[in-house]
């Protein structure tokens, strides 16, 4: 009887200990190593720039500044054919969202940006002339 029980008492041990979740030593952390890297900047184009908050641009006027490079460089192919028509103010603010130029796709599209194709296709406006545009939709895309 008293060798069952200390074999019962032995199985009983080593099953205990079997199904007992095992003591892991932690190991200890490996000491941070810090690599400065020489900062890196990416050269943006000017034409994706906005213009310097000091900077006051005169009031540009939509039918002086405006509409004549609409009609020189887009009514051929937006005006009066299917997509995207550009052939008048009421048109062209469709695709503006007045004093948000980040936001227009018409201003997007001159610089090819937030996934709009660049306009016009293989020859990009002036950097000045895309700046016109940038101005006038700031100063509120105004029919003057």
């Amino acid at each position: 009887m008293k060798t069952k029980f200390f074999s019962l008492l032995v199985l009983t041990g080593l099953f205990l200990a079997a199904c007992a979740p095992a003591a892991v030593k932690q190991a200890e952390p490996a000491p941070a190593v810090v690599v400065e890297a020489a900062p890196t900047t990416v050269p943006v184009p000017a034409a994706t720039k906005a213009p310097a908050a000091e900077a006051i641009p005169a009031q540009v006027s939509y039918s002086k500044d405006i509409w004549p490079v609409i009609e020189k460089y887009a009514l051929s192919a937006h005006g009066g054919k299917g997509g995207i028509f550009l052939e008048s103010y009421s048109d062209i603010v469709k695709y503006v969202v007045a004093g948000n130029p980040e936001e227009s796709m018409l201003y997007n599209s001159l610089i090819g940006a937030k996934g709009v194709p660049l306009m016009p296709p293989g020859n990009p406006l002036p950097s000045a002339t895309i700046q016109l545009f940038y101005d006038w939709i700031k100063q509120g895309a105004k029919n003057n």
